[in-house]
């Protein structure tokens, strides 16, 4: 006898009672040793609708509802009070899709669909379905039930499909929606056939099938669960996360996707995937300490040896390497150019001593953007190198009067005992490789669009080129950082091809305010970081909740006291105060709201990095760099106008102040 678990009886799980749980620890330990006992209470129910659902007694009140898939096998499918247990299962259906490798929880009570016109003339107002285009055949290889063909084939639009959603399995609706949002369907049936279980596989155990309903073979899942406050996350991942963290792979993978979609769960999943091999030590880093702070917690939760892993963010790791080999003398500062002007100051000093068309801001951004960018340490380098997206042109005359200023800053550097961030990354990585140095075996890094090239650079140097070498995970379209050009190809790492793969289900934002979000950028292009186009086709949310809302006002008293409204409004509702966030561009533009809330006495906090600094059950505040990747149920926005965040129309007065480069990298 097998038993499985839906992620839909997890669902429900993790809300009951201590006791109830208890009882189903009991419960499945029983019905795993023996199905048939008088004790469980197995029986069908005559007014559900599908013969194969079942009911089991977990207490006097609770029950649960479980499927039977035939050959001895059982899935808990939903647990609930009595009523409500029986009120879920009776219209819906539970079956085997052969298409797919899926099991399926198929509702059964819909509404007939409106008649589908057999031809569309030239006088027909309405346009044809995209979905009504497609063969039968290849629907239901997508997932869609055969008796929900026609419903499907009457779905016209995203808005037509989200009317149908508790009427579709969840596996079709995802890849509807994604034919909907233009995704080809022909790539959406070869996901499905890759998350399929191979030749002399158990297909139930398929990844498929895995994303939704998993085996349990002993104790130990259900008491982690109970015991350890166990997260969906670390159970049920999505095919096409089940694969990046499974797969052996040649090389480098790159990991896209946008908000939401589990990039960083694959990472920490693949991290403990790596750490199985007893010989592995794996660097798991990122770009901000408060990333990799926030990073503790989940990857305690997945039991990773931790002799195994260094859990760091990237300039901790570049200190580390530094000073373990020895690569710069003790003493050395490390110039911070990117939050202090230490780095212009000297370029000034430069120019004070030689006479030169250039100013120190050209200049400091020449050995940033061109000479660090591309790791140059001679001249003939620099004079073959393109300077693409630099909007001022030099001629050989040129390149060599910047490269002697070049010397002449570094030889100031050097009296001063102090070197650029990024000058540092280039040496290290220079160290490691001329010395064939690999303190790692691999290396996972997390949000790689806030990484510069020579970060990147030095990332490829702490580990051999290899068999699962790299693992980085991100999104260009999260790119926050200005004047931050990645390129990996120039950093020397091999991403293109079938080395890219793309994540596109968001477990954490709501479709209502995604779909908003996704508007501003539409038709936008954006590079994605390797000399491509990185887009978001099919990228879908699958919780649901109100529509964003815009409110203009007069003047920032009135924004003041409508932000004062909203949270007694939320306190009326049973919202906790450090379940609000108000958050804006920069700090002086919530000041006023925050000396509102002292004068009425409401607590708050401000949230910066993973520290928050007042009333840590207040309502929280923080700028949009420190609300990037932090959950609440309530977002207030303020100080949203052409000044602080400038609308597309802005940009005919930018043409005035900036040349098409310095535009296109600000835009």
């Amino acid at each position: 006898m097998r038993l499985f678990l839906a992620d839909s009886f997890f669902d429900q799980l993790i809300k009951l009672p201590k006791n109830i749980q208890q009882g189903i620890r009991d419960f499945q330990k029983k019905f795993r040793s023996n199905s048939q006992s008088s004790a469980i209470h197995l029986e069908p129910i005559t007014q559900f609708k599908d013969s194969s659902l079942r009911t089991a007694r977990i207490t006097d009140g609770y029950r649960a509802v479980i499927g039977d898939l035939g050959e001895d096998n059982f899935t808990l499918l939903y647990v609930d009070k009595h009523d409500d247990a029986y009120r879920w299962a009776q219209n819906k259906k539970f079956v085997w899709n052969e298409h797919t490798q899926t099991c399926q929880i198929v509702p059964m009570q819909i509404e007939e669909p409106a008649p589908i016109p057999a031809t569309l003339n030239e006088n027909t107002t309405e346009t044809a379905s995209v979905i009504f285009d497609i063969p039968v055949e290849k629907l239901l290889m997508i997932g869609v039930p055969e008796e929900l063909v026609p419903l499907v084939q009457s779905i016209k639009d995203l808005d037509d499909l989200d009317k149908h959603c508790d009427h579709l399995p969840q596996d079709a609706f995802e890849n509807l929606f994604a034919i909907l949002d233009g995704v080809d369907i022909d790539e959406i049936i070869s996901e499905i056939e890759a998350g399929k279980a191979k030749d002399g596989e158990d297909s139930l155990l398929s990844n498929n099938n895995k994303r939704r309903f998993i085996e349990i073979t002993d104790d130990e899942l259900l008491a982690k669960i109970f015991s350890s406050g166990m997260e969906k996350w670390q159970i049920f991942l999505h095919p096409s996360q089940q694969k990046l963290v499974e797969s052996d792979y040649p090389g480098t993978t790159k990991v896209s996707g946008s908000a939401g979609t589990g990039k960083t769960i694959a990472a920490i999943h693949r991290l403990k995937h790596l750490t199985e091999q007893a010989s592995a030590k794996v660097l798991f880093t990122t770009y901000t300490n408060a990333l990799k702070d926030y990073l503790k917690g989940p990857i305690a939760l997945m039991d990773i040896p931790s002799q195994r892993f260094d859990l760091n963010n990237i300039d901790q790791v570049l200190i580390d390497v530094t000073r373990k080999y020895q690569i710069l003398p003790n003493g050395i500062d490390v110039l911070d150019y990117s939050g202090d002007d230490r780095s212009k100051a000297l370029w000034r000093e430069v120019l004070d001593c030689e006479v030169s068309e250039f100013d120190e801001e050209f200049l400091y951004s020449e050995y940033i953007d061109i000479i660090l960018y591309n790791n140059l340490d001679e001249l003939p380098k620099y004079l073959r190198q393109a300077r693409t997206g630099r909007s001022k042109q030099l001629s050989r005359k040129q390149r060599m009067e910047v490269w002697k200023l070049k010397e002449k800053y570094e030889q100031i550097k050097k009296q001063r005992h102090v070197v650029d961030r990024l000058e540092l990354f280039n040496l290290a990585a220079n160290y490691l490789t001329d010395n064939n140095i690999r303190p790692y075996t691999n290396v996972i890094a997390d949000e790689f669009q806030d990484f510069s090239n020579p970060e990147l650079r030095f990332l490829r140097a702490l580990v051999a080129e290899g068999r699962n070498d790299l693992f980085l995970t991100g999104d260009p379209f999260q790119r926050i950082y200005s004047g931050r050009k990645i390129n990996f190809g120039a950093a020397g790492i091999n991403v293109r091809g079938k080395r890219s793969q793309k994540l596109k289900v968001n477990y954490r934002t709501t479709e209502e305010i995604k779909r908003m979000a996704v508007s501003v950028v539409k038709g936008v292009k954006y590079d994605d970081l390797d000399g491509g186009e990185e887009n978001n086709k099919g990228y879908i949310s699958l919780v649901h909740g109100e529509r964003p809302t815009y409110k203009i006002y007069d003047s920032v008293q009135d924004e003041v006291a409508q932000t004062l409204k909203i949270i007694e409004a939320c306190e009326t509702d049973g919202i906790k105060r450090d379940e609000i966030c108000i958050a804006a561009k920069t700090r002086a533009l919530y000041k006023e709201v925050m000396d509102e809330l002292h004068r009425n006495k409401i607590p708050y906090c401000e949230v910066k990095g993973a520290s928050k600094k007042g009333d840590k059950d207040g309502v929280n505040f923080c700028t949009f760099y420190s609300l990037k990747g932090l959950e609440y149920k309530i977002v207030i926005l303020i100080g949203v106008n052409e000044r602080s965040i400038p609308s597309s129309k802005s940009e005919s007065q930018l043409r005035e102040t900036k040349d098409a480069a310095e535009l296109k990298e600000y835009l």
